[in-house]
Order: C-alpha cells, then sequence, then structure tokens
C-alpha cells in the first residue's frame, strides 16, 4: 500500500495523472516488486541481488529525515537548527558520494540491475538534497 503511494505521489509530481488511479499504481507497484524479486531467475532470490543498496536507501533516509528536522527547527528561531543540520549535510554528502562509488563500481562488473536501480535512487538523493536545501533557504524563522 505505502509503494502504491509513493507511485502516485511521483507520477503527481510530474503531473502525469492518468498513472495515479488506484489500480494504475497498485499495477504499477506489484509489477516493479515483481520484476524485482526474479530479476535473476526463477526462486525470487533477485531482491537478494540488490542487497549492496540496503545501506544507501537506510542512509538516503536518514539525510530525508534529518533535513526535516533541521527545516522545522529553522522555523523555530535561532540557531536550533545547526543541531541537525550539521548532521544532515554530512549524512546527505557521504550518502551521494557512496552512491557515485557504486555507481562506478556496478559499471566496472557490468551489473546492469545494480547500476539502474544504484543511478535511480542517486537521482533521488540529489534530488532530496536540493529540494531541502531550497525549503532551508526559503523558511523564515519565527523570532
Amino acid at each position: 500500500r505505502i509503494q502504491r503511494y509513493i507511485v502516485a505521489e511521483l507520477f503527481t509530481s510530474f503531473k502525469m495523472n492518468f498513472l495515479t488511479g488506484k489500480y494504475i499504481a497498485t499495477f504499477i507497484a506489484v509489477a516493479s516488486a515483481l520484476a524485482l524479486a526474479f530479476a535473476t531467475g526463477a526462486g525470487g532470490k533477485g531482491a537478494l541481488k540488490l542487497w549492496p543498496l540496503f545501506g544507501a536507501v537506510n542512509q538516503t533516509l536518514a539525510g530525508l529525515a534529518l533535513i526535516i528536522i533541521t527545516v522545522y527547527l529553522k522555523t523555530k528561531g535561532g540557531m536550533k537548527w545547526v543541531v541537525s543540520g550539521i548532521p544532515a549535510i554530512l549524512m546527505v554528502f557521504m550518502t551521494i558520494w557512496a552512491l557515485v562509488l557504486n555507481q562506478t563500481k556496478f559499471g566496472t562488473s557490468h551489473n546492469m540491475l545494480l547500476q539502474v536501480v544504484n543511478g535511480l535512487i542517486l537521482f533521488l538523493a540529489i534530488w532530496i538534497a536540493i529540494e531541502g536545501l531550497i525549503k532551508f533557504m526559503s523558511m523564515k524563522s519565527e523570532s
């Protein structure tokens, strides 16, 4: 269900509303999960190929959480935002750096599945960083 909501939200952002319906978004979510699960053949062990990307996805989510906390603390005024802002910068920078290193490693090993998924995660991590910076810069403090 969460993946369906994410699919619908993503296509709404790209103004592709015809793909945001309950049934179409569910189909896209289920089809992508099946494709990943069986990407390397029978037995459903294809998802294990994605294990090297788990850490990057986890760190991307941690960076997103820190960005949200930083923006919230900026609205409270003063320098409270520094408490989460510095870790957010470090987390996002290190995550993007690791994703770039992964991309080159997966490229030299000719692992197309990991290259594509890692590239998508890299794109989303950069997008999150840019959107977070834009939001942070546009927020006014309560003083």
